[in-house]
């Protein structure tokens, strides 16, 4: 199986060059010899090193020297959420995950951005990535990766077993995938259901799609009562062991392993694909399936539920207890600037920050597919919003897996998860 890893490990890059001051508003100004840390995932999109050139480029433009530890993501919320829990002061720039919006506002771990930010940036960046990362009226990141995810298919492989179109409900994709099977292919599809936060993603995403709802309006656990939430779970038990349409390496894939399996041709289905898949897929030096996937018009969902696609947008933020923040803002401004949003979606076909950038003709021409989303993107929905939803997390994935392994029945395992997430938010509440 061809590889496209992205990177494991951290990566340190320590660029020391001479410093440009930066000054107005209420900003701190900074000196000569600063030195910022920055903690940042893994681009699910970046397999070039764009991220990583363009904060070398940021080192030689500004004299700011960048300590860039790059990780996977699941590791980058470890460190995080362990830093700044013990009082903070290792990074001067962090990840900022939709889900932890409220979590990082109750415990005020960040430093509002509304005196940094320049009105051209307020106003030409994509208003619903702002509104996610702020608060009770107070801008707290800025969003680097627009991630959001579309069901992709390959094309070829349908065709061959003699489907027309993808399949736009559960059902149809069960049948799709048990004659895709009968025809040789080894799995309709895989997931990612590590025991990490990465896992509780898509478990969310396929509860989205069968209707169902883990906590309601006012955040209450409700996941032990909705019957579609149930139906969800009861699907994903049987296709990871009944009709075996799921690969059952689904328990430990992580997003880059289900991209490996697609582009190699042992899937059908890419369930949650974010857009750069697309990209890779028709790559000749990544990909055995060059020309045969294509973006469904519909997102997968169950009968008489409406569809949905997961969004999972990600920012960089300013923690208090940075000591330089005035060079960590210069980083940020930089990495989410206009011009190297259009340079990144040319080189790795991410989806653009800035509003304008969806009619670049430059970028609409270079991916015409774009076009494609447009019949799933409206319809996309972020995670749940807690103050605990790392802890949230690990219990989901905990009791999900044993549901999987069916050490739990179904009813059994989300009896006990809503128990234990009402226990969970007793503590943030009492």
């Amino acid at each position: 199986m061809k590889k496209h890893q992205l990177i494991a490990g951290a990566v340190g890059l320590a660029l020391a060059l001479s410093l440009s001051a930066c000054g107005g508003g209420d900003k701190p100004s900074t000196s000569t010899g600063d030195k910022i840390t920055v903690l940042l995932p893994a681009h699910e999109m970046d397999n070039i090193g764009f991220n990583e050139q363009a904060t070398r480029d940021f080192t030689a433009e500004t004299g700011i020297e960048v300590e860039l530890i790059y990780m996977g993501w699941d590791n980058v919320a470890d460190r995080v959420i362990a830093d700044l829990t013990a009082g903070g002061g290792s990074y001067d720039v962090i990840e900022f995950d939709n889900a932890w919006v409220a979590k990082f506002y109750e415990n005020d771990w960040l430093e509002p951005l509304d005196s940094y930010i320049s009105e051209e940036m307020r106003s030409g960046l994509l208003q619903g990535l702002l509104e996610t990362f702020s608060s009770d009226g107070k801008l707290y990141g800025i969003p680097w990766n627009n991630d959001t995810r579309f069901f992709m298919y390959n094309a070829a492989i349908l065709q061959a077993s003699g489907f027309s179109k993808p399949p736009e409900t559960w059902e149809q994709l069960e049948e799709m995938s048990l004659k895709l099977k009968a025809d040789g292919l080894p799995y309709g599809y895989m997931d990612a259901y590590p025991a990490l936060q990465s896992g509780a993603n898509e478990v969310t995403a396929m509860v989205y799609s069968f209707g169902g709802e883990l906590f309601d309006a006012d955040g209450q656990p409700v996941m032990g009562t909705d019957p579609k939430t149930k139906a969800a779970f009861e699907f994903m038990v049987k296709s990871l062991n009944d009709t075996k349409i799921a690969d059952p390496a689904s328990l430990t894939a992580d997003y880059e392993t289900v991209e490996n399996v697609f582009i190699s041709g042992d899937t059908a289905f890419f369930i949650q694909a974010w857009p750069g898949v697309f990209q890779s897929a028709n790559d000749p030096t990544l990909s055995l399936i060059v020309d045969q996937i294509a973006v469904a018009d519909v997102a997968l969902h169950a009968n008489g539920a409406e569809q949905v696609v997961l969004t999972l947008p990600e920012a960089m933020a300013i923690p208090k207890t940075s000591k330089n923040k005035a060079a960590a803002w210069q980083y940020i401004e930089y990495m989410s600037g206009r011009d190297l949003d259009k340079e990144r979606a040319l080189a790795i076909g991410s989806l653009p920050l800035w509003q304008d950038l969806y009619t670049d003709t430059d970028l609409t021409t270079k991916y015409p597919y774009w076009a494609n989303f447009s019949g799933q993107i409206a319809h996309a929905r972020a995670l749940p919003s807690l103050t605990y939803y790392d802890e949230y997390a690990n219990i989901l994935m905990e009791e999900a897996h044993m549901m999987f392994a069916k050490t739990k029945t179904v009813e059994k395992g989300l009896a006990d998860l809503q128990e234990r997430c009402e226990a969970l938010a007793g503590k943030y509440t009492n």
